[in-house]
Formats: structure tokens, C-alpha cells, sequence
């Protein structure tokens, strides 16, 4: 089994989600990558390596608080990225 931050999966399904309701963010590839890398970066990883880690870690992960506080932080970072667009282009390929 490979090591995985189990984070990435959650932070990239919420990001999606918000993008469905914020324009700016759902027409950039290179916004949305943005606020995931800053999200990430303001959490502490989940990472796993064994079966018995893995189930661990989802177990952790399907917590409703920890989930809100996962939302929080991809909230703070929309905030912040779409206020400090150095870095973001208007070409996605970047």
C-alpha cells in the first residue's frame, strides 16, 4: 500500500463543492489548485502507509467536526487566494 495523505481527497471534494457556487473559482484550474496547496499546507497531514492505517485514518476522517474544520480552512483559503492572486494567471495550463 502506498503512503497517502488522505487530506488531498476531502479538500479536493470540498473545493469542488464551493467551486459550484462561486463563478471565479469554478472557471480556474489554477485557482482552485491554489486554494487546495494552501489548504493543505494549513492542516496537519493524514498520512498512511498499512490497511490497518488506512482504516484508521477513515475513520478519523468521517468525523463530522473534523470535516467542518477541514471546511473552514478551504474557506480561509478561497478568502485569501482570491485576494492575493499573485501567481494566477489566466491560463490554466501553468
Amino acid at each position: 500500500m502506498a503512503i497517502k495523505n488522505y487530506l488531498e481527497d476531502i479538500v479536493k471534494e470540498l473545493v469542488a463543492t464551493e467551486a459550484q457556487k462561486d463563478p471565479e473559482l469554478k472557471n480556474s484550474k489554477t485557482l482552485q489548485e491554489d486554494v487546495i496547496a494552501y489548504t493543505l499546507n494549513h492542516l496537519k497531514p493524514k498520512y498512511a502507509r498499512t490497511r490497518k492505517g488506512y482504516i484508521l485514518t477513515e475513520v478519523e476522517l468521517n468525523s463530522e467536526q473534523l470535516r467542518a474544520e477541514i471546511l473552514v480552512e478551504v474557506l480561509k483559503a478561497i478568502k485569501i487566494v482570491k485576494e492575493n492572486p499573485k501567481g494566477i494567471t489566466n491560463n490554466d495550463e501553468d
